[in-house]
């Protein structure tokens, strides 16, 4: 069976530093997600742009589901990968769950879950 259990990734990342950067992550995300990919939005100020991956819409239990759960850890991990030796990085990102309970959880991010809550 299943429930609903939403997940949306939003990327921001520094365009004036890396925009180099910024254009891999979101050809990444469009390799993945396709047409669940919107269109990089430039902040007002400081040269911060940021897109978002949307919910895929399947219920958690559903092949579906497992499909996309396994491309937002591919995302996540290639975000990762583009940190600096010291762990910094450009590039930020939030993976929210939210279901049909009203539950809502930050399943990943560049920090672990521990340096969120802090």
């Amino acid at each position: 069976m299943g429930y609903i259990r939403h997940n949306t990734i939003i990327v921001t990342g520094d365009n004036q530093c890396v925009p180099k950067k910024v254009t891999e992550v979101h050809e990444k995300a469009k390799e993945l997600f396709g047409t669940l990919v919107s269109e990089i939005i430039e902040g007002k100020t400081n040269g911060y742009v940021t897109f978002m991956v949307a919910p895929d819409g399947s219920k958690e239990g559903w092949d579906m589901s497992d499909e996309y759960d396994i491309k937002r850890k591919e995302l996540a991990d290639f975000i990762d990968s583009k940190a600096y030796g010291d762990g910094s990085n450009h590039i930020q990102f939030v993976d929210v769950a939210f279901d049909e309970n009203f539950e809502v959880a930050i399943d990943r991010s560049n920090k672990t879950e521990g340096e969120i809550f802090e």
